[in-house]
């Protein structure tokens, strides 16, 4: 890990000023922030941080794509969540981390000392706000997937998935219908609790519905934004 050089600074200081944690923070106050703040460069699929280890750091990436998820005793995983820019990793209640994390693509994380950045979100009202709203925002999202893989059909389960990954385009109030997805079939399977051969014939069964189309790579497109939007309804 490295401090942040100039060249890098300036996006790492738009993400964190795009993101909820740092709403209404002054200009010296999100410099203070920075000032803290190690840069890191991983490839795709490699460890940010892992369960069980010592929660003493907050993480927030900045470029790339990113999977949270727990593990078993007797290895069954359940994937927590996919993450992108301005997602914060790491908050924990306790000493220790409950989940894992590993970028799904090559990904540029900052990397916050827990004991000063809980120190700054003591001395900074504001921040602390923005904390607790971010938590109140991580537990809704918690009981949505729990709904969607407890009371959904696997097709619609993964038009929750997919609704959910559009609305966090930055683009997602205009009418951009394509979705890039970097993670596997068996990581969509694994946060829906479906298997393989299950999560498959979801996404067939949208694209047989008119819902999507899938293209070459990875690529997901919209097809009938209103068919997808009621099929991942969770209210």
């Amino acid at each position: 890990m490295v401090p942040i050089v100039e060249s890098a600074k300036a996006q790492a200081q738009e993400t964190i000023l795009q993101s909820d944690l740092c709403a209404n923070l002054s200009s010296e106050n999100l410099e203070t922030l920075l000032t803290i703040a190690q840069m890191r460069t991983l490839g795709a699929n490699r460890e940010i941080l892992a369960q069980g280890g010592v929660a003493d750091a907050v993480y927030l990436p900045i470029n790339g794509y990113q999977l949270v998820e727990r593990s078993g005793s007797d290895g069954r995983r359940q994937v927590l969540a996919f993450l992108q820019c301005g997602d914060y990793l790491g908050i924990s209640a306790g000493q220790s981390f409950l989940y894992s994390a590993y970028t799904l693509t090559p990904s540029t994380i900052l990397r916050f000392p827990a004991s000063r950045f809980f120190q700054l979100v003591e001395e900074l009202p504001i921040l602390k706000d923005n904390l607790g709203r971010i938590s109140s925002q991580i537990l809704l999202r918690v009981i949505d997937h729990l709904f969607a893989i407890g009371q959904k059909r696997a097709h619609a389960r993964l038009a929750f998935l997919l609704w959910q990954l559009w609305q966090r385009l930055p683009e997602a109030r205009y009418p951009q219908r394509e979705l890039e997805l970097p993670m596997r079939r068996a990581d969509i399977g694994d946060y829906l609790g479906l298997t393989l051969e299950t999560t498959s014939r979801a996404f067939s069964r949208l694209r047989s519905e008119g819902v999507i189309a899938t293209r070459q790579g990875n690529q997901v497109e919209i097809l009938d934004m209103e068919a997808l939007r009621r099929l991942a309804e969770v209210d």
